[in-house]
């Protein structure tokens, strides 16, 4: 066969896909694992929205001149932000842990791919 063509498979150029002859699937207990440190990333990130939401809260102007007013209302607008920075990347954090567990548990490596049921 002219260079180029034929199967890629066997290949020992990894541009051409040889490379993935030699790298195992993925494990399911990795992908568990992974979906546990993830887990735990999203409990810290919940963690953080609760400092940041709390420190909102506990904010108060520490002067009555309308700069210090106006820095107290930046500092509390910016603490709201960064909450929902946290929340939000928890949320999309939990929810990666998720597919990654029901990749685990999938006998195929693409993930979930459910059937349809059709009534007799």
């Amino acid at each position: 066969m002219p260079e180029g063509r034929g199967s890629r498979i066997g290949s020992d150029n990894p541009e051409l896909g040889g490379f993935a002859t030699r790298n195992p699937a993925k494990k399911p207990d990795r992908l568990r694992a992974a979906a546990d440190l993830l887990d735990q990333a999203a409990a810290a990130d919940d963690k953080a929205a609760g400092r940041y939401a709390e420190a909102r809260v506990d904010s108060t102007p520490f002067g009555i001149s309308p700069q210090a007013r106006e820095l107290a209302a930046r500092w509390t607008s910016a603490l709201a932000a960064r909450e929902a920075d946290a929340r939000v990347l928890g949320d999309a954090t939990s929810d990666l842990a998720g597919r990654l567990r029901m990749t685990a548990g999938s006998p195929r490596s693409t993930g979930f791919r459910g059937r349809i049921a059709v009534a007799p």
